[in-house]
């Protein structure tokens, strides 16, 4: 073989190459951009799970809250009582 012909064996080879190594990229870029897609759809099922436990939460408190200011008005009402004698 002349040196005409393995010059262009191997720029053809090279080129092959480059051909499977951009496509293995491609698929690798398509991989990730899938993965990126599920991670978004989990954050966002996360995010809106959270944001309902913080609204459940929140009523649970304000129940709470509630209860509370009842209880101390039963007692309010309980001292005044006794203070008036009763």
């Amino acid at each position: 073989m002349n040196k005409r012909k393995t010059v262009f064996i191997v720029v053809i080879g090279a080129g092959i190459m480059a051909v499977i190594d951009r496509i293995r990229l491609h698929s690798k870029v398509n991989d990730l951009e899938e993965r990126k897609k599920d991670i978004g759809r989990c954050h966002n099922d996360f995010c809106l799970m959270q944001e309902r436990f913080n609204r459940s939460i929140d009523e649970q408190i304000t129940s709470i809250q509630e209860e509370i200011g009842s209880v101390y008005e039963h007692i309010e009402e309980l001292s005044k009582g006794k203070e008036d004698g009763r």
